[in-house]
């Protein structure tokens, strides 16, 4: 319960009550709907002590020096103990004609972009204290990568439907029918925070409870609709969705401050509170980073 419930609340009523006679629920699950009614239908059915999660988040931060700091083999064995206490692991860090420090980092879904900047930050300026009392500049720059770039994973997304044909012909119209693709979006160019420049998108994917299929219209209407309002009222940007009967896969850019973990359970929250605050996904979920380019080209870059 300790997720912000402000961030998972329902949205809006849901329009019409979804029977679920094909789907098994278990008994925890009638235990979580009965506290939720007990709660007016606002406490979230999935949270993080309920939930399990894969994950793969990298981030390329760099940081600023006010003066020149001592060499990175100097610092970084230290950094590198210190920040993982903050689940934020540092797989490679070079200094750029003492001009700026990269790193590239992985990090748990619990952890945002900008406490990757707090972290990494706040700790190294720590151990430079002594011989550089300010190390560096309030401003910053971090961007999501993964292993794939972002067209590469809008493709992949986009051919769901043709991964996962249905065998009746009317079933497949429909569900290609369902799929949200907004051009106007831009997920290549970095975002303004209040101190620096960032880009925070996630690849979310989800299963329906034991991968139950579900190709009614109203279920896929009603999922499609909640994330888009859903994204629209955080300032979410909503690139993708790729909807097929038994899962679905999300393309968006979010806030500096959102964690993966917090964006993925809004979205399990709202998806269930439309289909009638019933727990229709799986207590799981996966969340990946992305960005214009994937994880060799930065390391590439870095060289």
């Amino acid at each position: 319960m300790t997720e912000r419930l402000q961030s998972i609340a329902p949205l809006f009523p849901s329009p019409y009550p979804v029977k679920y006679s094909a789907c098994k629920f278990k008994k925890r699950d009638f235990l979580i709907i009965a506290y939720a009614k007990s709660m007016n239908s606002i406490a979230p059915i999935y949270i993080a002590d309920n939930t399990t999660h894969a994950y793969q988040l990298n981030w390329s931060l760099s940081l600023f020096p006010k003066s020149l700091i001592p060499p990175v083999e100097t610092w970084l064995n230290p950094l590198k103990q210190a920040s993982e206490s903050d689940s934020v692991r540092i797989l490679e860090a070079r200094s750029i004609n003492h001009q700026s420090c990269q790193f590239l980092v992985s990090t748990k879904p619990n952890v945002s972009p900008s406490d990757v900047v707090r972290s990494i930050k706040g700790r190294l300026q720590h151990l430079l204290q002594t011989s550089v009392p300010k190390a560096f500049q309030r401003n910053y720059g971090i961007y999501s990568v993964g292993e794939s770039n972002l067209d590469c994973l809008s493709n992949y997304v986009a051919k769901q439907p043709s991964r996962h044909p249905m065998a009746a012909d009317h079933i497949q119209h429909r569900i290609e029918s369902f799929q949200f693709l907004d051009k106007t979006v831009n997920l290549r160019s970095p975002r303004a925070s209040s101190h620096g420049r960032y880009l925070n998108n996630v690849h979310i994917v989800l299963e329906n409870r034991e991968r139950l299929h579900d190709v009614s219209e109203k279920t896929l209407a009603s999922i499609r609709s909640m994330i888009m309002r859903s994204c629209a009222k955080k300032e979410q940007l909503l690139s993708r969705i790729g909807i097929v009967s038994n899962h679905l896969h999300i393309l968006m850019g979010c806030s500096v401050d959102e964690s993966p973990r917090e964006v993925a359970l809004a979205l399990m929250n709202n998806i269930s509170y439309a289909l009638g605050m019933k727990p229709v996904l799986e207590f799981s979920y996966y969340v990946g980073t992305f960005g214009p380019y994937d994880r060799g080209a930065i390391r590439k870059e870095n060289c």
